[in-house]
């Protein structure tokens, strides 16, 4: 097992570290699967979701997180606020990980 992990379980074009290290993985590692694993009560996506400014560098890794969440608006706001609609939010940002 090979494991590279940051806030939110990101994985964005702009992160030479993450590309590096599944590059390092695959090609050099001979890792044959990549996961790409989130966990329910993540602080990072808790974070995204409040009316705060974190500041740099952190408020411009949690705007990731927050264009997730304005992709899937209609979805998410059809469920209550509250650990549902979270718990979705960390559901549908490993998917859209795995995209990029």
């Amino acid at each position: 097992v090979f494991v590279q992990r940051n806030i939110a379980n990101m994985v964005l074009s702009v992160d030479t570290n993450a590309q590096a290290v599944v590059q390092y993985a695959v090609e050099y590692l001979q890792v044959p699967h990549v996961i790409v694993c989130g966990h329910y009560d993540c602080g990072g996506i808790r974070a995204a979701t409040r009316n705060l400014n974190h500041g740099s560098p952190l408020e411009n890794w949690l705007r990731t997180i927050r264009n997730v969440y304005r992709l899937h608006r209609a979805e998410l706001e059809q469920l209550p606020p509250g650990e549902e609609r979270v718990r979705r939010l960390v559901e549908l940002n490993v998917v859209e990980q795995c995209l990029n």
